[in-house]
């Protein structure tokens, strides 16, 4: 999944949580369960760049207008996104770091997607969770 789809959902679901702590590790179960969703995971950094850009966008609009999103939403994004820097760290690095959380080391299911049904997937799963999150 993207990074922006992690902050998302992760805010939007966990950030409901009235704990910062909680919230955080509601953010990273999210991810856990993101991940098992087939989805498109892009393969240049310049898509990731933009993807962090927009993510962080989403963090920064959160602080400014606190109003529009969950009390800690923040964290829970954080949270979400959290477990994607070890998938950052190995690119950058271009060594063969072996990964640590369960979906990035097949522990627990991580399938892919191709293009564009793989970006439809996440746009859609934004949209429901949005959806819901607003419903309640």
């Amino acid at each position: 999944m993207y990074c922006l789809t992690h902050i998302a959902c992760g805010g939007m679901t966990a950030g409901r949580l009235s704990n910062p702590v909680t919230a955080f590790f509601g953010g990273v179960i999210s991810h856990l369960i993101l991940d098992a969703i087939p989805h498109h995971d892009y393969k240049k950094t310049v898509w990731g760049v933009i993807d962090l850009i927009l993510a962080l966008g989403i963090l920064l609009l959160a602080r400014w207008r606190p109003e529009l999103f969950p009390p800690t939403f923040i964290w829970g994004g954080l949270g979400g996104a959290l477990p994607d820097l070890e998938v950052v760290f190995r690119h950058l690095s271009g060594k063969d770091i072996p990964p640590i959380f369960p979906s990035h080391s097949r522990l627990t299911p991580h399938t892919p997607l191709a293009w564009p049904a793989g970006f439809w997937i996440q746009v859609a799963v934004v949209v429901v969770v949005a959806g819901v999150w607003y419903l309640f």
